[in-house]
């Protein structure tokens, strides 16, 4: 909106105010001053231009009203000469003892369905003083205007209002100088202005050269008036400023625009004493349009720097506190309804630092379901003053999803709460923690309750407050059954005496007990009996509160006890049982001495008498008896084999593994072997050795039974007097020595397989009868050995039979 569409400022909706309630005699005034509809004069716009610049406005009026109409003696910002009556502001101030302000006509019900106000720009701010004559009439007023909300300082309230006064002078003087007054004296009025003035003003010709400085700007500039005249004024600038100020100055001159400008001068221009002042000017134009000079105001606002930039420092400190801690404010003042927040508080929310959100605005960030608890804290607030501390969702303006903690409360004023403030603080984390934490607590309190362990909790007097499922389930019962219920009515009644006059004392003397053995009763009458330890837990004043046991069910244990005593016991019996069969092995072992030693050595007898009555028989030609020897020998020999196996077998068994393994020499294990078949057997075994080592370790004694035994087996179910070869070989990776018996039988039964190695296992082939003995004693020799007693292959065309004898260390 142009500053000349404005209508001074009018209202076409506003509410019409009363006539003064002297409205004739104002009237007749206003006639006497012979004022309207004349031409403008320096005096009235000075003063109006010097309303604009105090108050910083782009419009100042200097308005007379009549019957119908405001006309304008003089005007800043503004282009119109009058306006109508009824939908001006000023006749408002009319009705005023001092200055009217309307700080935002959006929020003053008689100004906010204005036009101008709801236009853009809108018209907001308007500020006026009637002008009061020494008869006390108003015939007008002096009023400024803005397009946003503001508030006049009390220096500026107190300066419009004196402006105005000497508005109210100038008219009565100019009155005056209608009757016959000297025409000097209408500059009279902006000198008594210009002297009871509280800031520095000063007055230009149109070459921008001074002429006119009150005492004040003399004050502030620390220059005698006759020292600021012309440009004697610039010598107070610092030298930092000097160039930047004179040349904006010039320009404006030239351009016959107004000056404003902040800048630093030395008072007297002696280099001491830096001040900072403000000074703006407006140019005064004559009727035809020509420039006749400026006049301006010069305020030293040094200390005013000072403090805002203390403020400013202040509220930085602030705002970096409350970041640091995450903590904004705010405050919505309930009369406009303004809302305004911390540089933190707009941070939480995700915005610029500075916004200034409406009420519904702020609110609308939180989510649905917590809105209506806000407003209704706000509208509590706003209603009878009560505080709030709420814990709420709410969403950003980037959509971050977050927990804030919004505090508030009421400022009051005779009596009337006229504002809300508060603190804002993002409590996402927190609140995070503290839903984790109650997750934890009933996490807790399940695992508690579904420990495996047996636990109960009782209060001070011994009532039962929680026991886990482990403990209903041991004993038997529903949790509702036990809680609240005396621990004692789950005891035995010697248990419960116990608890009562020593467990119990000791752990709220102690702060615990352990291992304390107790009888409980389960539901269906059984006893079980267990072991409790409990911590104790107090009051913050040191009263018992509540205690937490632990229950070792050690019923089973005890069971198992008396379980371990009936083994022992029957493990001591079994080692009386043990050594009385070691007797009877030791008694079997000398009967097996008795055997080998009385009955071997006279088989062995028998066997060489029968081996030199054949040979003397064979000597004298007596061939049938030699035949009968032969026999009668060879049936002796198959019984001393017998017995050499029967005593081999029950010293493998005896023996436990152990045998003297030595260097042993090949060819001789071989030849005793054969030497020890019967004498017409001997040349069926042929013998070839495929290496040329000598010597190898094992035990001679078990690896010739062992050796024998196979070839007595092949010369036995070999055919006829086909031959039985012995294959001796060696390997060095792994070092081995092999010994492999061939022979040219019918082959092995194959029922018989399975079994072969076993104790018992005999075959068919033979003529004559066996124990089952030989081929076990064979593999019971190998296992000794380390090696292996295998069977090659075995069909119809023979069968071969393999030891495997290893050397390694």
């Amino acid at each position: 909106m142009r500053s000349d569409a404005l209508t001074c400022p009018k209202l076409s909706a506003m509410v019409t105010p009363p006539l003064p309630p002297d409205e004739d005699r104002r009237l007749a005034r206003l006639a006497a001053l012979s004022v309207m509809d004349t031409e403008p004069e320096p005096l009235f716009d000075h003063l109006t231009a010097l309303a604009a610049q105090i108050c910083g406005t782009p419009v100042a009026l200097l308005g007379l009203l009549d019957e119908r109409r405001q006309w304008f003696k003089a005007a800043v910002g503004f282009g119109r000469s009058e306006t109508p009556r009824a939908q001006t502001f000023c006749a408002h101030t009319l009705l005023a003892d001092g200055l009217f302000e309307v700080r935002d006509a959006r929020l003053d019900a008689r100004f906010v369905d204005h036009p101008d106000v709801l236009a853009r720009p809108a018209l907001r701010f308007y500020a006026g003083v009637p002008i009061r004559l020494d008869d006390g009439s108003h015939p007008g007023t002096l009023c400024v205007v803005d397009f946003q909300p503001r508030e006049l300082t009390e220096a500026q309230r107190e300066a419009l209002t004196r402006l105005a006064d000497a508005a109210a002078e100038a008219l009565m003087m100019r009155e005056r100088a209608l009757r016959g007054a000297d025409l000097e004296a209408a500059e009279q009025p902006f000198q008594v202005l210009a002297e009871t003035a509280p800031l520095g003003i000063f007055r230009t010709d149109a070459a921008g050269d001074f002429i006119f400085t009150n005492a004040n700007w003399q004050r502030i500039c620390g220059l005698p008036a006759r020292a600021a005249l012309g440009e004697g004024w610039a010598a107070t600038l610092t030298t930092e400023d000097s160039t930047s100020v004179l040349a904006h100055w010039r320009r404006c001159v030239a351009q016959r625009q107004a000056f404003e400008m902040r800048y630093r001068l030395r008072r007297g221009g002696n280099g001491h004493g830096v001040r900072q002042v403000w000074t703006r000017a407006r140019p005064l134009l004559a009727p035809d349009g020509g420039l006749r000079g400026y006049v301006g105001i010069t305020e030293d606002v040094t200390d005013r720097i000072t403090a805002e930039r203390e403020l400013r420092d202040s509220k930085a400190l602030l705002d970096r506190t409350g970041r640091v801690a995450g903590i904004g404010g705010w405050s919505l003042d309930l009369q406009t309804e303004e809302l305004v927040w911390s540089d933190q508080t707009c941070r939480i929310h995700d915005l610029e630092a500075g916004h200034r959100p409406t009420l519904q605005e702020a609110i609308g960030y939180y989510k649905p379901e917590a809105r209506a608890a806000i407003e209704a804290a706000v509208l509590r607030g706003m209603q009878h003053g009560e505080p709030w501390s709420l814990e709420l969702p709410l969403v950003t303006a980037k959509g971050r999803e977050i927990w804030v903690l919004s505090q508030g409360q009421v400022d009051w004023q005779d009596g009337v709460p006229v504002r809300l403030v508060g603190a804002f603080q993002d409590v996402t984390e927190h609140h995070r923690a503290a839903v984790e934490l109650e997750h934890n607590r009933q996490r807790l309190r399940a695992l508690y309750e579904s420990t495996p362990a047996l636990m109960h909790s009782v209060d001070a007097a011994g009532r039962v407050l929680s026991v886990s499922d482990r403990w209903l389930e041991r004993l038997g019962y529903k949790r509702q059954q036990v809680i609240g219920r005396a621990m004692d009515d789950f005891m035995t009644p010697e248990s419960s005496q116990q608890v009562r006059e020593v467990y119990r004392p000791a752990m709220w003397r102690d702060g615990h007990v352990g291992d304390c053995p107790v009888q409980l009763i389960c539901a269906d009458g059984r006893l079980r009996d267990v072991l409790v330890s409990a911590v104790a837990e107090y009051t913050a004043d040191g009263r018992p509160l509540r205690a937490l046991a632990l229950v070792d069910d050690i019923t089973e244990d005890l069971q198992r006890r008396a379980e371990l005593a009936h083994e022992q016991r029957m493990r001591r019996q079994t080692e009386r049982h043990v050594q009385e069969l070691d007797q009877l092995l030791h008694e079997r072992s000398e009967m097996l001495d008795v055997l080998a030693h009385e009955v071997r050595q006279p088989l062995n007898n028998a066997s060489a008498a029968l081996q030199g009555a054949a040979a003397s028989l064979a000597g004298r030609g007596e061939r049938q008896a030699q035949e009968r020897l032969n026999r009668a020998q060879a049936v002796l020999g198959q019984v001393l084999a017998g017995v050499d196996n029967t005593l081999a077998a029950a010293s493998l068994l005896a023996g436990g593994g152990r045998i003297a393994r030595e260097d042993t020499d090949i060819d001789t294990l071989i030849a005793v072997t054969i030497a020890d078949l019967p004498r017409e057997q001997r040349d069926r075994i042929v013998v070839h050795r495929h290496t040329a080592t000598r010597t190898a370790l094992m035990d001679m004694s078990l690896l010739r039974l062992a050796l024998r035994n196979l070839l007595s087996n092949a010369l036995k179910y070999a055919r006829g007097v086909s031959p039985v070869t012995l294959h001796v070989i060696d390997f060095d990776e792994p070092a081995v020595l092999q010994f492999e018996v061939a022979d040219a039988g019918p082959g092995i039964p194959r029922e018989l397989l399975p079994r072969l190695f076993t104790r018992g296992a005999r075959g068919s082939g033979g003529t004559e009868s066996a124990h089952g003995l030989g081929l076990y004693i064979v593999r019971r020799v190998m296992d000794m050995h380390g090696g292996t007693a295998e069977l090659l292959r075995t069909g119809p065309l023979g069968t071969v039979m393999r030891l495997t004898l290893p050397q390694a260390d």
